[in-house]
């Protein structure tokens, strides 16, 4: 399920003021209460955020353990300009891999618009955001990680075991500046090696929150990748691989 503009804007409010009611997310937006209210329900469907009476916060706002999915309301902007970038690797025809995250995720819209295109991916709101926009679409199966849309377990492992896609888009936590790809979560960490192993095209989502940022898993080395895109260039980065912004 996708969200619009509209949506994007209210996540961008309520994580700019942590809380807002109803009629000030209506005077902000220029919008009727009822369209608000409709917007706020579909957003709490997709565990982006949390009504309260009279209102809505995010995730993070009341300090409660926060759902994987609420990172598609983060950095929306930096996310969808990466994506536009990446897109130009895309062609008609390919077997397209996309991992978990919300990065690569916000590609469908442009997979959709190449011919005879299959995605696989791990993340069910992205397979179901593919088969909205008509793509065939393959989802891998497993456990729900940490209550989320991405799943993972041996019955993912098995299943992207055996698919060597052309390209595999993906994206992690963190990006040290000598190059080195990391992630606090195993087994977002693990169903990614497998993607890496088998994929014949490799490339690296990365919004600049992320740069010079280490986290507890390492994945690979950036000379390892065949492509990596960035929203902002990172000068300190110590990298071969082709880089684009």
């Amino acid at each position: 399920m996708s969200i619009s503009k509209r949506q994007e804007e209210i996540l961008e409010l309520l994580n700019e003021h942590s809380f807002l009611t109803v009629e000030r997310l209506s005077a902000l937006t220029y919008t009727s209460p009822s369209s608000i209210r409709r917007d706020l329900t579909q957003l709490q469907t997709l565990s982006l955020i949390k009504r309260t009476h009279g209102g809505a916060s995010i995730f993070n706002a009341i300090h409660q353990s926060v759902p994987l999915n609420s990172r598609m309301s983060q950095n929306i902007s930096e996310k969808r300009k990466i994506a536009k970038r990446a897109a130009t690797l895309l062609h008609d025809g390919q077997s397209v891999m996309l991992d978990g995250s919300s990065t690569a995720g916000f590609l469908i819209p442009y997979i959709a618009k190449h011919k005879d295109m299959i995605v696989f991916t791990n993340n069910m709101l992205t397979a179901t955001n593919a088969i909205n926009y008509g793509i065939a679409t393959h989802c891998t199966g497993g456990f729900s990680v940490d209550r989320s849309a991405v799943l993972s377990g041996a019955q993912a492992y098995r299943a992207v075991t055996e698919i060597h896609p052309d390209i595999l888009f993906f994206s992690s936590k963190s990006l040290s500046k000598a190059g080195i790809i990391s992630d606090p979560i195993p087994e977002e960490n693990y169903i990614r090696t497998i993607m890496l192993k088998n994929a014949k095209f490799s490339v690296f989502l990365c919004d600049s929150e992320k740069f010079d940022t280490e986290s507890l898993y390492q994945l690979i080395s950036i000379d390892d990748i065949d492509v990596c895109v960035f929203d902002k260039p990172f000068p300190a980065l110590r990298a071969k691989c082709q880089i684009l912004v």
